[in-house]
């Protein structure tokens, strides 16, 4: 019988294609009507090359031929462009490099994955590799008639398995190491409630991109978006210090909006050395402390946008039949919005198994939802834990959103998300499911630290954090032509070219891009 995890694949797999091809249909089917009441068959075939090898190379997506569709839809775009047929052009370039980011993030077959395993754990037996490989909540995916599996299938063990944590010397420093820092902000608290923020932290980020010439197309036009912090909340004086080249920068930067933003233009055909952008900015973040009296939480607005928005199904937060349920089944009679966000917290932190996720493939890829995704198979990372969170306080009409952007426990930018939920009287209240989990990862950590790292993650948080955007699934600013590499958050620049060819012009940037952090004090 066909595990639940590969009938969610197909699924998945199957209804993007399907949306595909009726894209194409529709086009091809408009195009059809009209070549055969005005032209003869023969040149109906030769006027509508492009257009036939699109169909051909969707239907192949359809049956999970992916390395032919490939072949196909490469073929079809340049006949499609020179016959000025530029929306199926575009249709067929986001298929292409969808097609490519799948096999990007499935890249191993079985036995491609128990070689990785034995060189990463070389003591484990053929048993253990065995039920390791086997697990029905595996990320994985059916093409080219074999099933391939998850780039960082070996990086989730540890998480699913503790034992492999504790005995990872290197995870044990870090995580040892990282639960004494916070420990030490919990004994730095302050007593008073009225203290909400404190202890500010002010940082310096210095975007850089640097790529040679001979890497990058050499006519039309490369557009950028770089993240930048935004003021809300904690986080404020954000600066941006410099942009090089600043002719390139088409917009002021976004930071007093919801989504931070610096967007550039390169016009190619200018380019005559190598690409190099550099953008500096300044931002200060502050440790959040919600001392929270119940009884003192005023009363919903329900008629305000924030109430509206934040409520709502959307994107990834997607608020099914069965989260609502899930959410009335946790939260049981409590109707204070702050003891029933509690509840739902403390679920995630002990039932839902932290793990790396694919989330090229979410939507608007694929029709899957990250949140719903997360209630179906009790996993997920810190984005979609979080977006798991929302979803479940939205569905008890608690206003809700998932914020974030980097985190900086290490001194330097790493992607990172969390969640956040709204109280009248309070503000938004900071919840880090994912990093609350982290308690249980030193082998020595007592109970006592684990409860209190625990209980500092709902409705307290460190300074160490950069948040990029209020909430997933907010459109670029301004909105990207195509579909970029991660169309839910950007951590890194995203990336678009003006011309559609199906190929991966990310690639070049994002391989030559750093994002350097200074902490100023």
């Amino acid at each position: 019988m066909m595990s639940e995890m590969s009938r969610v694949t197909v699924s998945e797999k199957g209804a993007a294609s399907a949306t595909i091809v009726r894209r194409i249909e529709s086009l091809f089917l408009l195009l059809c009507i009209f070549l055969y009441c005005f032209v003869s068959s023969a040149q109906a075939v030769e006027t509508g090359t492009g257009e036939i090898l699109a169909m051909e190379a969707a239907r192949l997506e359809e049956q999970g031929q992916y390395s032919q569709a490939l072949e196909q839809y490469s073929k079809a775009l340049p006949l499609l462009l020179e016959a000025q047929n530029d929306e199926l052009a575009q249709v067929c370039s986001d298929s292409a490099r969808k097609l490519m980011i799948i096999q990007d993030t499935y890249p191993y077959s079985l036995s491609e994955l128990k070689e990785l395993i034995l060189q990463a754990y070389p003591e484990a037996s053929e048993e253990q590799i065995t039920l390791w490989t086997t697990e029905e909540t595996l990320h994985k995916w059916t093409y080219d008639g074999e099933t391939h599996y998850f780039s960082d299938t070996v990086a989730n063990l540890k998480y699913r398995y503790l034992d492999l944590m504790f005995a990872d010397e290197a995870s044990q420093a870090s995580y040892g190491s990282l639960l004494e820092d916070v420990l030490a902000i919990i004994a730095g608290q302050p007593d008073n409630s009225f203290t909400q923020y404190g202890h500010p932290a002010q940082y310096r980020g210095i975007h850089t991109i640097s790529v040679p010439r001979g890497e990058l197309p050499q006519t039309g036009t490369l557009r950028l978006w770089l993240p930048i912090p935004i003021n809300t909340g904690a986080q404020t004086e954000t600066v941006i210090e410099s942009v090089t080249p600043e002719k390139w920068m088409k917009f002021p930067a976004s930071i007093d909006r919801d989504i931070g933003l610096a967007y550039l233009e390169v016009p190619l055909e200018e380019l005559e050395e190598d690409l190099l952008i550099q953008l500096a900015f300044v931002f200060t973040h502050y440790e959040q402390h919600y001392d929270v009296d119940p009884t003192a939480v005023g009363e919903y607005d329900r008629d305000s946008e924030v109430y509206r928005h934040y409520t709502g199904s959307y994107g990834n937060t997607e608020i099914n039949d069965e989260i609502i349920d899930m959410a009335n089944h946790i939260a049981g009679d409590e109707s204070n919005p702050y003891l029933a966000a509690r509840k739902i917290y403390d679920y995630i932190v002990e039932n839902v198994t932290y793990c790396l996720m694919p989330h090229l493939l979410f939507h608007p890829r694929t029709e899957m939802a990250e949140s719903s995704y997360v209630h179906r198979y009790q996993q997920g990372d810190c984005g979609a834990q979080s977006m798991y969170f929302t979803a479940m306080c939205r569905a008890l009409g608690i206003p809700a959103r998932t914020t974030g952007g980097w985190q900086l426990f290490s001194g330097e930018f790493s992607g990172h998300f969390w969640a956040e939920f709204y109280l009248p009287n309070y503000g938004w209240i900071p919840v880090d499911t994912s990093f609350g989990q982290l308690s249980y990862y030193p082998k020595e950590a007592s109970a006592e630290d684990q409860k209190a790292f625990i209980d500092f993650c709902f409705a307290s948080q460190d300074s160490m954090r950069c948040v990029v955007q209020k909430d997933t699934d907010i459109p670029l600013i301004p909105k990207a032509q195509g579909m970029v590499l991660l169309p839910l958050a950007i951590q890194m620049p995203a990336v678009e070219y003006s011309i559609p060819s199906g190929e991966m012009w990310e690639a070049p940037v994002l391989e030559h891009w750093t994002l350097s952090c200074e902490k100023i004090y």
